[in-house]
């Protein structure tokens, strides 16, 4: 340890140091937001505004009922007090089995190349707090996937979270995308007969979704009005043996608050007369390399109300068509999921590596989440859409 450390130097403003001794781990705080920002910039990942970054936490419902006991996390402080490494600390609440858990989520974990040895120590400070029932990792990159090994973190055991199914809503668009990505020479050329093969193949196939029985009346919402919360107990009442993320009017107003990283949200409600009776989450989120994405965040239903999921997908399909939107996706391939009716996307891609991971504090919890009959995961878990 020492002789890396002799070895090892760190670029600052254009100058270079030798590290000195190993950095100090404290708590985060707020007023971190500045070199927090620069520490994820510099190790390539995208930083949010100071606003966005703050209202992780702040408007959070779990984070405001701690008053302010939650920490936001963790830091890595250098002999100069400068952080060379950062991870996010997000509340959630769960409940299952007529239980509340409480629930950590880790969000923007970065160190700088020179202190990766270090990189442990903020991710167990993380591990070890004692009012976390249950941590759920939602986001895990191909760097960390090694590390969720070696700590013996469980991979969910329903859906597939190496992989995202998806719709093609814009055929030529999609294809010159995806040849551009490749280095396809004439890309936007080649993408007409590209689009035109996808266009034939998915009508040979008939992929679309089907009809179902369902005549359920579907409502385009401005906003989670209080009947969320009516349905919020109906659902948490009716799937008490499931382990489910609190969806309160006020959860999901913070949830899905406008920001850069989500310009815009889709939230579509199934009612019967006045009562909703499920409802879905549609969100947009771009690729980096040009395609213009929607993703499927959340679906739930009352009991006899499964059915709808097809109503809310057609809907969502026609209007990414109608927008120029090139795919609609399910991270996770989560629609697999018991009690969800069959709907198979045509389309499926691999990601870099698995991303949903859970870790319980209790042995007889982490037993009994070895079951998959308990979990009805979505990308609306942790941060994977925040």
């Amino acid at each position: 340890m020492n002789l890396l450390q002799e070895k090892a130097y760190a670029s600052r403003g254009g100058t270079w140091k030798q590290l000195g001794g190993p950095p100090k781990v404290r708590q985060a705080v707020f007023e971190d937001y500045d070199q927090i920002a620069a520490l994820q910039l510099r190790n390539g990942l995208t930083m949010r505004s100071r606003e966005d970054w703050v209202a992780l936490w702040k408007g959070n419902p779990v984070f405001e009922a701690s008053a302010g006991r939650w920490p936001i996390g963790w830091v890595l402080e250098a002999e100069d007090r400068e952080i060379v490494g950062s991870i996010g600390n997000l509340p959630f609440s769960f409940q299952f089995r007529g239980r509340e858990l409480r629930v950590g989520s880790p969000c923007g974990w970065a160190v700088d190349p020179q202190y990766r040895i270090y990189s442990l120590l903020i991710l167990s400070r993380f591990l070890k707090q004692k009012e976390v029932d249950l941590f759920i990792f939602t986001t895990v990159g191909p760097r960390a996937a090694p590390v969720a090994s070696a700590l013996q973190l469980s991979r969910v055991p329903v859906g597939q979270w190496h992989k995202s199914a998806f719709w093609i809503t814009n055929y030529r668009r999609f294809s010159e995308a995806v040849l551009n990505t490749k280095s396809v020479r004439l890309g936007a050329v080649m993408s007409y007969p590209a689009s035109a093969a996808l266009f034939c193949w998915d009508k040979f196939r008939d992929v679309r979704i089907p009809e179902g029985g369902s005549t359920a009346e579907i409502e385009l919402f401005t906003e989670f009005d209080r009947r969320f919360d009516e349905f919020w107990e109906d659902l948490k009442h009716q799937k008490n043996d499931t382990l489910l993320a609190a969806r309160t009017q006020q959860t999901l107003r913070w949830h899905f608050r406008n920001t850069p990283q989500r310009p815009a949200t889709w939230i579509l409600g199934v009612l019967e007369g006045s009562r909703l009776t499920a409802y879905a989450i549609f969100d947009r989120s771009d690729s980096t390399f040009g395609l213009k994405r929607v993703r499927l965040v959340d679906f739930q239903a009352l009991s006899g109300s499964e059915e709808a999921l097809g109503v809310t997908l057609r809907w969502m399909l026609s209007r990414c068509r109608e927008d120029g939107i090139h795919i609609l996706e399910v991270t996770g391939c989560w629609l697999n999921r018991p009690g969800l009716p069959k709907i198979v996307a045509p389309y499926h891609r691999t990601l870099p590596s698995w991303v949903y991971y859970y870790k319980a504090r209790e042995k007889q919890l982490s037993e009994t989440l070895r079951d998959p009959a308990v979990w009805a995961p979505s990308t609306f878990d942790g941060d994977a859409s925040l």
